[in-house]
């Protein structure tokens, strides 16, 4: 156990010393950057091709380069990276991506460590029907490791844009045929359209001033029955001395929060309250009645 003590207290020393130190940086010169708003043009000659060869170094903060293209005409783009890989810190891991923007910045191919021409050191992208238009070109490390020289080299060619074929109007329905209109007006001599009915809402007669408001009549009455059912508690409350009472009003018992409606017939009246029989038999055995 004490070896592979020494043997860790060693490798963080050798580490302490002044081992491989990998950039913590993200590889461009400024957080801020933005290098695709200003992409180094590549122009086509008069075969129409172009070239450009570089060097990148996530380490010298040279981690990807940007690159527009303008497209004269519709056709297709074929794209060549030629790539040399980093000397002595070349890995197993080590690949330099590639993938191209069409004008609306959206990406239309592309070649990194998830695509199958991972780590390739020849890249060979074409792609067909474009249109005329600025594309940029995007050459990056992914590695904090990674460095590279590369060239690419991009051939256009142009191609007749293919003919969009329709069958229209082969296939719209034909209009159906309309009614006919006669040339003169064939309106009854003595058609007379509807008139609009009036209306007239009557109103009860303010009272005149100084009229006091009439005042809500309060009863109450004696709870004479509770049962459980589903959604509380059923009280039946009787009707014998509360002629006044009828379906509608809202029973109030003290101690339980709410009104509850009513329901009467001949004898009893009846509501379900949200309380349990304890509390209801809590607030007296009587109800306060309200309209």
């Amino acid at each position: 156990m004490r070896w592979i003590v020494l043997v860790l207290a060693a490798l963080v020393g050798l580490g302490a010393c002044g081992g491989t130190k990998i950039p913590v940086h993200s590889g461009y010169k400024s957080d801020k950057a933005k290098p695709w708003k200003k992409p180094k043009n590549l122009t086509l000659d008069e075969k129409l091709e172009a070239k450009s060869e570089g060097e990148l170094s996530y380490r010298d903060l040279r981690r990807a380069r940007w690159y527009a293209i303008q497209l004269p005409s519709h056709g297709e783009l074929s794209l060549k990276l030629e790539i040399t890989p980093p000397g002595d810190e070349a890995n197993e891991d080590f690949d330099l991506a590639l993938e191209i923007l069409d004008p609306g910045f959206r990406v239309i191919s592309k070649s990194d460590l998830e695509d199958e021409d991972a780590g390739e050191l020849t890249k060979n992208k074409t792609l067909f029907d474009l249109e005329p238009g600025k594309y940029l070109i995007h050459v990056y490390l992914q590695g904090r490791m990674d460095s590279a020289d590369y060239v690419l080299r991009a051939t256009f060619k142009g191609t007749k844009a293919a003919e969009l074929k329709t069958d229209f109007p082969a296939l719209v329905s034909f209009v159906p045929a309309l009614p006919m209109v006669p040339l003169t007006d064939d309106t009854p001599a003595k058609y007379r359209p509807p008139t609009n009915a009036i209306v007239r809402v009557s109103r009860p007669p303010k009272p005149p001033p100084g009229t006091p408001k009439p005042v809500a009549t309060v009863l109450s009455a004696r709870i004479v029955g509770v049962s459980v059912v589903t959604g509380g508690t059923k009280i039946t409350v009787g009707r014998g001395t509360n002629t006044g009472a009828m379906s509608g009003m809202k029973a109030k018992l003290a101690g339980i929060s709410g009104t509850y409606s009513i329901d009467c017939n001949e004898n009893t009246c009846s509501a379900t309250i949200s309380a349990t029989p304890d509390q209801i038999r809590g607030a007296g055995g009587s109800v306060t009645l309200l309209p």
